[in-house]
C-alpha cells in the first residue's frame, strides 16, 4: 500500500511515477512484499501484558485489492480511540495513483490529487474537507521502480514548509528523513531488514529545539501460510520486552 499516501507524517510515501522513463508500475501488493492474488487482508494489533497475555485487540486493518493487486479501499478501526479511518483509491490506466479520499468516522477529512506529466509524477495536492487547497507536493523525483526518492512541501500560499527523502534495498524502504524550511533534520526513521525482506526492526528518531525522542521496535515472526505470507509476527520495545501481538487474514 501507498503508505505516506495515506499519512504523509510517515514519511512512507510510495508513488507509481518514474523520472521520464515507461516503467512497470508496482502493485500494492508487490510494494508490501505480499505473495499470492489476495483480495483481503485483514492485519489484527494485540496489547500484551507483562505476562505474554493478550489483553485487548488495539487495532484492526483490512485492505481490498482489485484483481490487478492494487489496493482500492483501507480501513483502519482504531479501538483505543474508538474512532476509524477510510481510505479510498483510484488509480490511472497505467496503474499509478490518481487521487486517495480519506473519511473518518464517516465524515470526509481530506483528498489528495496527483498529477503528471507522461510517467513523471510532478504535482500532489492535499485539499480538506471543504475541498480547500492545504497544503501540495513538488520537486518530486523517483527511483528507477517508480517510488517517490524526494520531495519538497508547501502550504496554500506557496510557502516552502518541509523536505522528505526516502531511501530503499531495491523496492523496499530501509529509510526515510525529514528536515524544515530551514534544512534543519526534524525526523529519521531508519529500519533493518530480514534475508526475506521483511521489518526485523525499526528506529524512530524525532528532533526538537531542545531535546531528542527515539522509540525502537523489534519483530519476531512465528507462523507463515502456503503462499509465504508471515500470519502472526511478535513486537518487542528497546528493552526486549513483548508489547504486541500481530495476527494476518488472508483472502486470496
Amino acid at each position: 500500500m501507498k503508505l505516506v499516501l495515506k499519512c504523509f507524517c510517515t514519511l512512507y510515501l510510495f508513488v507509481s511515477c518514474s523520472g521520464g522513463k515507461k516503467i512497470k508500475y508496482l502493485t500494492d501488493l508487490e510494494q508490501a512484499n505480499l505473495k499470492g492474488h489476495l483480495t483481503k487482508l485483514i492485519t489484527k494489533t494485540y496489547k500484551i501484558d507483562s505476562t505474554g497475555e493478550i489483553i485487548k485487540l488495539e487495532l484492526e486493518t483490512i485492505e481490498i485489492f482489485n484483481k490487478l493487486g492494487y489496493t482500492i479501499t483501507d480501513t483502519a478501526k482504531n479501538f483505543i480511540e474508538k474512532n476509524e479511518v477510510v481510505n479510498f483509491l483510484k488509480y490511472n490506466t497505467n496503474g499509478s495513483l490518481a487521487s486517495l479520499s480519506t473519511f473518518e468516522n464517516g465524515k470526509k477529512q481530506s483528498q489528495m490529487l496527483l498529477k503528471y506529466d507522461d510517467d513523471k509524477c510532478t504535482d500532489i495536492q492535499i485539499y480538506n474537507a471543504n475541498n480547500k487547497l492545504e497544503n501540495y507536493y513538488k520537486n518530486i523525483s523517483q527511483t528507477k521502480y517508480g517510488l517517490l526518492s524526494s520531495l519538497n512541501s508547501y502550504d496554500a500560499n506557496g510557502k516552502f514548509t518541509m523536505s522528505f527523502v526516502n531511501e530503499y534495498d531495491s523496492i523496499y524502504q530501509i529509510a526515510a528523513t525529514a528536515k524544515d524550511s530551514l534544512g534543519e533534520l526534524t525526523s529519521e526513521v531508519r529500519m533493518h531488514l530480514t534475508d526475506k525482506k521483511y521489518q526485523e526492526n525499526i528506529l524512530e528518531v524525532s528532533y526538537f529545539k531542545d531535546s531528542t525522542t527515539q522509540k525502537f521496535l523489534s519483530y519476531k515472526y512465528e507462523i507463515w501460510d502456503e503462499k509465504g505470507n508471515w500470519v502472526k509476527k511478535n513486537v518487542f520495545d528497546n528493552k526486549g520486552n513483548l508489547i504486541q501481538i500481530v495476527k494476518r487474514v488472508f483472502i486470496y
